[in-house]
């Protein structure tokens, strides 16, 4: 979605704003909007994953957002935060979304104001339908199923060609991101997630399709898709899915996080 059309349509839409806090939306943000955190609001807190569908719903109770409204969601900073709320709401249920290309910035070059008064909302009562589990991957099965297949499995490491190596440890050091060994899961290709954008906003599809398809895509592939904890990789996802209209695609959120801390599992160094 480009801002011109968030504009003409900003009043049947509900906007949330998604950063890892809220200090970028207090400072400004679209009208009406609403923020979100990665990490405090779309991750549970007391146990590694993505929010319960319980709390999900609390959420968007919480933020008077409806089953059947369209949400759109964008970022102040990095693109993956948006990318990968929508993919929580999806695993959800929840199925009128759209992402601002290029978020807030985009925005703005467009011309349009933000504002600092946060917006006061009356709840809503929020009930999924429930998890779609086409679209996410757990460990076990991704040990049985994804470790090291061949085609037509395809695993998509979304990480840093240094991190895919195992050459470096990230520098954040939060709870949900610690891990012990580096590397990579075997037979993983690497697609940083950065390339898949120019700027802020995503590559034209002709170029997202030739980065994929030299990683081996093709038709038929069944696709897993991870990073460290499931922001970069949120990135692949929404190309692959929302742009390119691939089926069969499967995020893995436990990411690196997870399978690095596993106890006898195999890891690839490069």
């Amino acid at each position: 979605m480009d801002p011109r059309w968030l504009a003409a349509h900003r009043s049947s839409v509900v906007v949330l704003q998604v950063d890892d806090d809220s200090t970028a939306y207090h400072a400004g943000h679209l009208p009406g909007s609403l923020p979100l955190s990665t990490y405090d609001d779309l991750h549970e807190r007391v146990r590694r994953g993505p929010v319960s569908q319980r709390n999900f719903e609390r959420l968007m109770s919480a933020m008077g957002v409806g089953v059947d409204d369209h949400v759109v969601l964008c970022s102040a900073g990095t693109t993956s935060h948006a990318a990968y709320a929508f993919w929580v709401m999806r695993l959800y249920g929840h199925r009128r979304i759209s992402l601002l290309d290029g978020g807030v910035p985009a925005w703005t070059a467009a011309g349009e104001r933000l504002e600092d008064v946060p917006v006061v909302v009356a709840a809503a009562d929020y009930r999924s339908p429930g998890r779609d589990e086409s679209i996410v991957v757990g460990r076990d099965e991704l040990l049985a199923r994804y470790v090291g297949a061949p085609a037509p499995v395809l695993v998509l490491d979304c990480r840093t060609e240094a991190e895919f190596e195992g050459h470096v440890q990230h520098q954040l050091d939060i709870a949900a991101e610690r891990h012990r060994v580096p590397g990579h899961i075997p037979g993983s290709r690497n697609l940083p997630s950065g390339e898949v954008l120019e700027g802020r906003a995503f590559a034209p599809p002709q170029r997202l399709r030739r980065l994929f398809t030299d990683r081996g895509l093709t038709p038929s592939s069944d696709v897993v898709v991870y990073c460290r904890v499931a922001d970069r990789s949120s990135l692949l996802w929404f190309a692959l899915v929302e742009l390119l209209g691939h089926p069969g695609v499967r995020h893995y959120v436990g990411g690196w996080a997870e399978y690095g801390s596993l106890v006898d599992v195999p890891v690839e160094l490069d």
